[in-house]
């Protein structure tokens, strides 16, 4: 009988944007000198872990973090890249201030909300930045799910026809909050800003997944 299937989801390394506090979502920009060294930090911590299967975003700053993290891994899968496992789209706040982003949702939530509770609203989240977004390019929220659970079906089952085991994605802080959301809503504030290089598990047997650790690190 086949394993379940447990992802390791790791958020990116930091960033050029994430020192200057930028939006960043489907624009991108390179790891910094301390992403690169966090990124291996953590391979070397999973050196030893069996993977049967490694993706990233196809955002230049999630694949180059799943290669640090495979490169200590001598049984470390092909990286595999897929579209899927981008960040959310900002529209044309992508690239901006992120105060303009808190004003944006400010504005369309009608009070500057705190973290904890923003983390509990991610549908409204993703309409406000539709609305406000006049470039056409921002996602609703069921947008977004929809591409993620089309991803974590497909190589779920795909892993578990291989055996189950471990599979490792480097993705984007807001897919992980939406994962949480979907899975673990009374648990979105166990952590409530995901942090980079961190770890969170999610698993699925077939039929249904379940969030394990949130935002794990070393």
């Amino acid at each position: 009988m086949a394993e379940d299937v447990v992802f390791s989801v790791v958020r990116h390394g930091q960033t050029l944007f994430n020192v200057l506090q930028k939006v960043q979502g489907w624009c991108d920009s390179p790891l910094t000198e301390q992403g690169i060294a966090d990124a291996r930090i953590l391979g070397k911590k999973l050196a030893s872990v069996s993977f049967e299967a490694a993706y990233s975003s196809d955002s230049g700053r999630a694949v180059a973090t799943l290669g640090e993290v495979l490169r200590f891994n001598d049984a470390a899968p092909k990286p595999r890249s897929d579209q899927r496992l981008r960040e959310w789209c900002y529209g044309d706040l992508e690239g901006e201030s992120g105060i303009r982003l808190h004003d944006a949702l400010a504005e369309g939530f009608g009070a500057d909300l705190p973290m904890t509770e923003l983390n509990g609203l991610m549908p409204e989240i993703a309409d406000v930045l539709a609305d406000h977004d006049r470039s056409g390019r921002s996602e609703r929220f069921d947008a977004i799910e929809e591409r993620l659970m089309s991803f974590f079906l497909e190589a779920g089952t795909a892993a578990l026809d291989a055996g189950g085991g471990r599979v490792l994605v480097v993705t984007h802080a807001f897919v992980v909050k939406t994962l949480v959301y979907l899975y673990a809503r009374d648990r979105v504030n166990e952590r409530p800003k995901i942090e980079n290089l961190s770890v969170t598990e999610l698993r699925f047997d077939g039929d249904r997944f379940e969030i394990g650790g949130i935002g794990l690190t070393a």
